[in-house]
């Protein structure tokens, strides 16, 4: 009963902001929505080893995109192909891509078959370049709308001691860096003109100095690059998006062929919907929260 009641909240709020979460201090309950309607709604989403609960994990996943409806989501960890296959198949008009690459911690799909088409499968990148990218970059290719974009899903290296050492080709923050500088010539090379969309865990601060900054060559390239989070690295950390440390290092970062689009990024607070809150979404869905972006995307 639960997921047709928060699918139901979902319609009525169709017209919210992204995020409209009103507090019952008698019983706890919470309404959530995400966008909906004229805009192109994609989500980054570790699930730390999807299912980490089982089949619990998949019943409040279910119920979590019932609730927010988005068009793509990006997930990061994902280690069963038959628990995101089961969770595709309880959602109407959902389908699922799974990567080759990252064993248990796998880059995954699920997208709205009625909102986005694809141009091509779903492919990766970089796959012999296991320094930087342990879990090579995966790629969708959409159509939503008749407009053509582009999303790379991410999970770069973890760990560090925040010091950025380019003289030791095994530090953390150097294999980062050297990511980012990967997908940055991956874009400028096959996608000079697309509409691409970078995303992911990305395990690491927007908000370093530039000495130890692993995302300079995007950051300050400001004519090519926007990462349209910054302003939540930059503010309160309860909107954060790995509240266990805290900090926040799920990215999104966008082109310039979408800066004149109008665009909202918002990290979901699901965990707040939960009666268990943080507890209870820890236990059964994750430790990071998603972060997502809404784009209203003009004719070409």
């Amino acid at each position: 009963m639960k997921r047709y009641l928060i699918y139901f909240l979902s319609i009525l709020l169709i017209f919210s902001c992204a995020i409209d979460i009103t507090d019952d201090d008698d019983d706890n309950n919470h309404d959530i929505s995400f966008y909906s309607g004229d805009t192109l709604d994609i989500m980054t989403w570790n699930l730390h080893l999807f299912p980490s609960n089982g089949p619990a994990s998949i019943n409040y996943m279910e119920d979590a995109v019932l609730a927010l409806q988005p068009d793509i989501i990006a997930f990061q960890e994902v280690r069963s192909e038959l628990s995101l296959q089961t969770l595709a198949n309880r959602l109407d008009d959902y389908s699922y891509a799974k990567a080759e690459g990252g064993s248990d911690w796998a880059l995954a799909y699920l997208y709205n078959t009625k909102e986005v088409t694809l141009f091509t499968d779903h492919y990766e990148i970089y796959t012999r370049n296991s320094r930087p990218f342990p879990r090579p970059p995966f790629v969708m290719e959409a159509n939503w709308n008749g407009k053509k974009i582009i999303i790379i899903n991410n999970h770069l290296k973890a760990g560090g001691d925040g010091y950025l050492d380019l003289n030791d080709d095994w530090d953390e923050e150097t294999r980062r860096k050297e990511a980012i500088d990967l997908l940055d010539e991956y874009i400028v090379e096959y996608f000079p003109d697309d509409r691409v969309v970078i995303l992911g865990d990305m395990n690491d601060e927007l908000t370093d100095k530039p000495s130890n900054n692993v995302f300079n060559t995007m950051l300050l390239d400001r004519e090519s690059y926007q990462f349209t989070d910054l302003a939540i690295a930059q503010g309160s950390n309860l909107f954060w998006s790995y509240p266990s440390w805290p900090s926040h290092i799920d990215h999104i970062a966008i082109t310039n062929e979408l800066f004149s689009e109008h665009y909202k990024t918002e990290t979901i607070l699901y965990d707040t919907y939960l009666k268990g809150r943080w507890t209870e979404y820890l236990d059964n869905i994750s430790d990071h929260r998603p972060v997502a972006i809404s784009l209203v995307i003009q004719e070409d």
